[in-house]
C-alpha cells in the first residue's frame, strides 16, 4: 500500500549546500541522512565531477563546503559531538589525494567560511565571548549568569548573551583564529572584496530595534571600520566582479517586518539606490519544507555582470538574474516545483536544488545553451516505493474577491464515501506553502486523511500588500482562512463533519484563534505556538520588537487593551474543540509558557486537552530535531488526529 509510516523519516536523503567550482565544471554539496541508532544527522560532502557524485568526507559532520579559488582544495565545517561535552568545531581543507586534516579545533562554532581571494586565509563568523572568558563552560554549571543586553538567549541557540557573533580568519595552511571585528551586536552576513582587500559585512545595529542592520567595510590593510549604510533590514550582500560597488537583497521598512527584500545597490562612498526590476514578490525563498538538510546559503550571487536571486511566487520559487540597470529575466522558473538554494559559476553554469510536493531536494545544473539537468536522484528509490503524491493546486476567492491559492493531498487510504480532513496553517505568518516537499503532510494522508493548505493574507509569494496583516492578526487571515475551508469542502470530497485545524507557529496562533470562533472542526493540532500576546512580548526571543511590528501597539503596558484584544486566550471560554497542544521544552520563539496557559485554561473550562511535551528541542523540532523526537512527534499527532477523524 502506497504511503508513509513515522519511521520512514529515516528513508530520507536530505541534498542541500550546493557549491559551483569557479570553471562550472563540478560542484559540491551535502548528503544528510538521519542515523537511527545514534539519534542524529549525519552529514558529509560529496562531489559531483561532471558525470557522477561520490563523497569526498566521512562525516558525520560536515557541512557548508567551498571551493578554494584556484579549486584545488575544499574548505568544510567540520563538527563533532560527544555525550556531556561540548561540540568541537573545526574548518577542514581537503587537498587532492590527501586525508581531509583541521586547521583549528575550538567549542565556540563556526559558519559560512569564505575563502580569500588569493587563497591563503579562510574567514568565518563565530560566536566567542568578546573578554578573556576563553574557556567553555556548560551554562547550567555557572554559578550565575549576568546579562546586559538583549536576548538573553535565542532558539536553537540557547544563551547567547555573551557570545556575540564577530568574523574571524585563519591561514589557510592552519593555526589559531584571529578575530577581525569586535561587535557586542551580532553579524550576520560577510563577503570578502574580489581584490581580497576589504570585507564587507552585515550588523545588527540596535539592540531594542533589532530588525535594523547596518553595512560596514573592513579594510584588512589599515584596519579602518567603515559604515555604509544603515537603518535597513539586510538579507545578502555580494561584491560587483570589479570591486567598485556592492548589492544588496534588503528592505527600508516601508511595511515593518511584513516588508519585501528587494535589490539594491551600494557604492563604497555610501550611496544606496534600489535596482527596480518590475516584479513586486519577495526576492528570498520562504516556501515551507521540512526536508532541508544543513546549508550556508548565499542568496545573492554577482557574476558575469548579473546578479542572481531567487523570487517567490505562488507557492513555488524561481531563479532570476538582472543587471545592475535593472533588466531581469528567470533562469529556472519551472511552473509546479520550489528552487531552493543555488551557486553561480564564472561562466553563468547554476547548481541549484529542486524540489516539489513529492519529491525531496535533488541537486540540478543549468548550463547556458544546455539546459536543465538533473544530477542526483538519492530520494528516487523511496519516492517510488512509497508512491508518493502530487497534490492538486486549487483556488478558493475570499470575501472581498481575493484569489487564494490552495492545494489538497488526497489520503493514500480511501474509504467509502467522503474523507476525513484536516486544514494545515503555515508558520510565518509570511512564508507560504506550496510545492515545498512536506513529509508530515504525506504522513497524515497515508493515516487516511486528506490535508488541505494554502496561502492567506500574511503569506509570502504574493504582492507587499498582500503579505502586510499588521494589526490585522485574526481578522482577513482567518476569514481567507475560512474561505480555503469553505471551497475545499465544496468539493464534494471531503467530510465536513471531520475536518480538523493544525499549524505550528504563526500556524499555531491561528489554531487556537480559531478554536475560539468556531465549532466546525472536530479536532485540532496547535504546535509551538502563541496564545497571549502580553507576556510572549517580553519572553519571546524576537517578542519585543516582532509582536509590536505585528500587532501594530505600542509596549504592552502602554497598549494593554490591543494585547489582550489581540489573544486567543481573551476568548477561550467560546473554545469547544478537542485540542492537542505540542511543544518544546526549549522554544525561546514562542515559549513553553504560551502552550502551558493553553493547556491550563482548556483543562479549567473542561475542554478535552492533551499537552505533548518534548525535552531537549526547540522551536525548529519538526525542521531539524533529533530523528527521534521527530518520529514520536509525528506519531502523537497521528494518533490524536486517527482517535478524532477517523472513527
Amino acid at each position: 500500500m502506497p504511503g508513509v509510516t513515522p519511521e520512514d523519516l529515516y528513508r530520507l536523503a536530505l541534498v542541500s549546500s550546493p557549491s559551483a567550482s569557479r570553471d562550472g565544471s563540478r560542484a559540491l554539496f551535502v548528503l544528510t541522512r538521519l542515523n537511527r541508532q545514534a539519534n542524529r544527522y549525519d552529514s558529509s560532502v560529496w562531489l559531483h565531477d561532471g558525470s557522477s557524485a561520490y563523497p569526498l568526507t566521512s562525516g558525520p559532520g560536515d557541512t557548508c563546503p567551498s571551493w578554494s579559488p584556484d579549486g584545488s582544495a575544499v574548505a568544510f565545517v567540520r563538527t563533532v559531538r560527544q555525550e556531556g561535552a561540548p561540540p568541537q568545531t573545526s574548518i577542514m581543507v581537503m587537498r587532492p589525494g590527501s586525508e581531509p586534516y583541521a586547521l583549528f579545533t575550538w567549542q565556540f562554532g563556526a559558519s559560512r567560511p569564505q575563502w580569500s581571494p588569493d587563497g591563503r586565509r579562510i574567514a568565518f563568523m563565530a560566536r566567542a565571548p568578546l573578554s578573556g572568558q576563553d574557556e567553555w563552560r556548560d551554562y547550567s554549571k555557572r554559578e550565575a549568569l549576568i546579562v546586559e543586553r538583549l536576548p538573553p538567549y535565542f532558539n536553537g541557540e540557547g544563551f547567547i548573551f555573551d557570545r556575540p557573533r564577530n568574523i574571524y580568519v585563519v591561514d589557510s595552511s592552519g593555526g589559531q583564529p584571529a578575530r577581525l571585528t569586535s561587535h557586542a551586536l551580532d553579524v550576520s552576513y560577510f563577503a570578502w572584496s574580489p581584490d581580497g582587500s576589504r570585507i564587507a559585512y552585515v550588523k545588527q545595529q540596535d539592540e531594542v530595534r533589532a530588525y535594523l542592520d547596518e553595512v560596514r567595510l573592513l579594510d584588512l590593510r589599515t584596519g579602518e571600520d567603515r559604515l555604509l549604510a544603515s537603518n535597513l533590514s539586510v538579507a545578502a550582500l555580494a561584491w560587483s566582479p570589479d570591486g567598485s560597488r556592492l548589492a544588496l537583497l534588503a528592505h527600508r521598512l516601508e511595511r515593518g517586518l511584513s516588508s519585501h527584500y528587494r535589490l539594491f545597490t551600494l557604492t563604497l562612498d555610501g550611496r544606496l539606490e534600489r535596482v527596480d526590476i518590475g516584479i513586486d514578490r519577495n526576492l528570498v525563498n520562504g516556501v515551507n519544507s521540512e526536508a532541508r538538510g544543513p546549508s550556508c546559503p548565499q542568496p545573492l550571487q554577482w557574476a558575469g555582470g548579473w546578479l542572481y536571486f531567487l523570487v517567490q511566487d505562488s507557492g513555488r520559487s524561481w531563479l532570476y538574474r538582472a543587471t545592475p540597470e535593472g533588466r531581469a529575466e528567470p533562469v529556472v522558473a519551472p511552473e509546479d516545483a520550489v528552487v531552493d538554494d543555488f551557486s553561480v559559476a564564472e561562466d553563468g553554469t547554476v547548481y541549484f536544488l529542486q524540489m516539489d510536493e513529492a519529491h525531496p531536494n535533488e541537486l540540478y545544473a543549468y548550463r547556458p545553451g544546455r539546459g536543465v539537468e538533473r544530477l542526483t536522484g538519492f530520494n528516487d528509490a523511496f519516492v517510488s516505493s512509497a508512491g508518493l503524491r502530487r497534490a492538486r493546486r486549487l483556488k478558493a476567492r475570499a470575501r472581498d474577491g481575493t484569489e487564494l491559492d490552495y492545494w489538497l493531498l488526497e489520503p493514500y487510504r480511501q474509504g467509502g464515501g467522503r474523507w476525513p480532513w484536516v486544514l494545515y496553517i503555515h508558520g510565518g505568518p509570511k512564508t507560504s506553502y506550496g510545492y515545498g516537499f512536506m513529509f508530515t503532510f504525506h504522513a497524515i494522508a497515508s493515516a487516511g486523511i486528506a490535508v488541505v493548505y494554502g496561502n492567506p493574507r500574511g503569506s509570502d509569494g504574493y504582492s507587499e500588500e498582500f503579505a502586510d496583516i499588521r494589526g490585522r492578526w485574526g481578522t482577513v487571515d482567518y476569514e481567507d482562512l475560512m474561505a480555503i475551508a469553505d471551497a475545499a469542502s465544496q468539493l464534494g470530497q471531503l467530510d465536513p463533519s471531520r475536518a480538523g485545524v493544525a499549524g505550528g507557529s504563526y500556524g499555531g496562533f491561528m489554531t487556537n484563534w480559531i478554536i475560539t470562533k468556531t465549532d466546525r472542526f472536530r479536532a485540532a493540532v496547535t504546535e509551538r505556538s502563541c496564545v497571549e500576546w502580553y507576556s510572549d512580548w517580553g519572553t519571546s526571543d524576537i517578542g519585543w520588537y516582532f509582536d509590536e511590528d505585528q500587532l501594530g501597539a505600542q509596549r504592552p503596558w502602554a497598549s494593554a487593551e490591543a494585547y489582550i484584544k489581540a489573544s486567543p486566550l481573551a476568548y477561550i471560554e467560546s473554545a469547544r474543540t478537542p485540542t492537542l497542544i505540542m511543544h518544546a521544552l526549549e522554544d525561546y520563539r514562542c515559549p513553553l509558557s504560551q502552550a502551558i496557559q493553553l493547556f491550563t485554561a482548556l483543562k479549567v473550562l473542561g475542554v478535552e486537552v492533551r499537552l505533548a511535551l518534548f525535552p531537549g528541542e526547540n522551536h525548529d523540532l519538526t525542521r531539524s530535531g533529533r530523528p527521534r523526537s521527530r518520529v514520536e512527534y509525528l506519531r502523537v499527532m497521528l494518533d490524536w488526529l486517527a482517535s478524532h477523524l477517523l472513527r
